[in-house]
């Protein structure tokens, strides 16, 4: 569990993205070396060239107070059909926070300034 005794940004900063109305939790417990699944619908294909921006986007995703914990490892990243398809293990769990949210909310940013939008969330547990 991380240190978590500071106050994050509220679900209403983030409104605009969309994302609180696709997502509202993981439906699964979320712990240290979870494996899951992001798979987001978006409205427009994605440029072939913005891919690896996305990839490692995953990959070097962070969070907190000063943008210094790392709460999960990109374990696969896929494009299929208009689907971004992030799997990923908890490396890393606070008490407080939703992580998947905050990814969530920073990648929505990313793909709305971008010109895009997510239409579909769907985050499952994996096997």
């Amino acid at each position: 569990m991380t240190i978590d005794d500071f106050d994050y940004y509220t679900d209403k900063d983030f409104e605009w993205t969309g994302i609180i109305n696709l997502y509202t939790h993981a439906g699964f417990r979320n712990k240290k070396g979870t494996i899951f699944r992001i798979d987001l619908l978006v409205a427009d294909e994605i440029e072939e060239s913005e891919l690896p921006i996305l990839k490692s986007f995953g990959q070097s995703w962070t969070w907190g107070e000063d943008r210094r914990i790392k709460a999960f490892e990109l374990l696969d990243f896929q494009y299929i059909n208009k689907r971004l398809i992030f799997d990923f293990r908890t490396i890393r769990k606070s008490q407080r926070y939703d992580e998947i949210k905050y990814f969530l909310f920073d990648l929505g940013a990313g793909i709305e300034i971008g010109g895009n939008k997510i239409e579909e969330i769907q985050v499952r547990e994996l096997k």
